[in-house]
């Protein structure tokens, strides 16, 4: 008897691992990196840095295996989250968090161990999460476009994860191209990361259009979906990184007659500009979660996460800026936000920790947010 409780409570869980765990793993990965770029001012953090990165792979290993599970034993509730306007969009945080972790591997990784192996994992981690990527993105779209029920209502911040998937790539893609010096890899590096910057870009411009429509002209999402406001500033965030990280790449590398010192001045003031609209992002999600917290109840739900990666990016655009723009005050905000990422990231992990040991993490996901639209 106590056997079979045990079987039902296990296929209960795996049956409510909704696609939204992987947002845990993509805040951590970004906390790793923000880290390792603040121990440049204070070298503790680098230690913090390298315990975030094995702990952002640990979480990627636990939670893997009952995502796969479910494609496998519970294939219809897979696809009603593939189906919902909200929680399909999260499918792609998979493989986001594989590029991400190739990140982290390949700036904090050679503190640990060879290099040569975090180039090899890191290669790796970008095929198979590039690919992943590329494919949630073809299929979500085409649910979104076909699918009778989704209305302007649906729409929200969430909807800028394909987008920020997309752009994730050239992030790892341009960071790789150093380690190589064949012409071959170097190309194919190349020519996917700006694949994924330009389909990244342009869905950006599309989706915040549309929600940027929903939000004016009907009512603010409700209370649970508040934490998406600050998706809003992962695109640019990422864009600013990206920038930069395409001036790294083409030094010493020269491929379509583009050399790095000719555009270093067009692309600074670019990075400048989307950086100055995270800012102002930044600053404007802070007056909506205001108006959430004084309006309207803000309890706890695992959207939460939604708090740690788009901020941990634009902690990392700081560092990224601060790199080829000599103005101190990029410091002052990259401890500070570090700071506040990590205390964000403890209070949403012990949350998230006391929400999994009481059961409450593995409720029926899907009919809760179909009851809260």
């Amino acid at each position: 008897m106590e056997e079979r409780i045990d079987k039902k409570m296990r296929y209960s869980w795996i049956k409510n691992f909704g696609p939204q765990w992987f947002s845990a793993v993509m805040g951590t990965g970004a906390l790793s990196i923000s880290m390792n770029i603040a121990s440049d001012y204070y070298s503790p953090f680098s230690y913090i840095s390298q315990f975030f990165l094995l702990f952002s792979i640990i979480m990627f290993l636990v939670f893997i295996v009952p995502w796969t599970s479910r494609f496998i034993t519970n294939y219809n509730d897979v696809k009603k989250d593939l189906f919902h306007p909200v929680l399909g969009n999260f499918f792609p945080t998979m493989p986001i968090s594989l590029v991400i972790i190739g990140i982290a591997l390949d700036r904090v990784g050679p503190s640990i161990i060879d290099i040569s192996v975090v180039n090899t994992i890191s290669l790796y981690l970008f095929i198979i999460g590039s690919i992943g990527i590329f494919i949630f993105g073809w299929m979500i779209l085409s649910i979104i476009f076909t699918h009778k029920k989704i209305k302007l209502e649906h729409a929200n911040y969430g909807w800028f994860i394909p987008p920020v998937s997309h752009l994730i790539i050239p992030v790892l893609g341009f960071s790789l191209m150093k380690h190589y010096t064949d012409a071959l890899v170097d190309n194919i590096l190349f020519f996917i990361s700006m694949i994924g910057f330009s389909v990244g870009l342009l869905l950006f411009i599309f989706v915040g259009s549309i929600v940027y429509h929903r939000y004016i002209f009907h009512e603010l999402p409700p209370s649970h979906l508040a934490p998406t406001f600050l998706i809003g500033i992962a695109p640019t965030s990422i864009i600013t990184i990206i920038l930069v990280k395409i001036l790294g790449a083409l030094s010493g590398f020269s491929i379509l007659g583009i050399d790095s010192s000719s555009i270093s001045a067009e692309i600074k003031l670019l990075s400048v500009m989307t950086w100055g609209f995270s800012l102002w992002w930044f600053a404007f999600f802070l007056i909506l979660f205001a108006y959430y917290v004084k309006n309207k109840n803000h309890p706890f739900v695992f959207g939460w996460w939604a708090y740690t990666f788009p901020l941990g990016a634009f902690v990392i655009s700081n560092g990224a800026i601060g790199n080829i723009i000599n103005v101190s005050f990029f410091s002052y905000i990259i401890q500070f936000g570090n700071i506040l990422l990590l205390l964000v990231w403890c209070i949403v992990f012990y949350l998230t920790l006391k929400q999994t040991l009481n059961g409450e993490a593995f409720k029926g996901h899907v009919e809760e947010e179909q009851n809260k639209m």
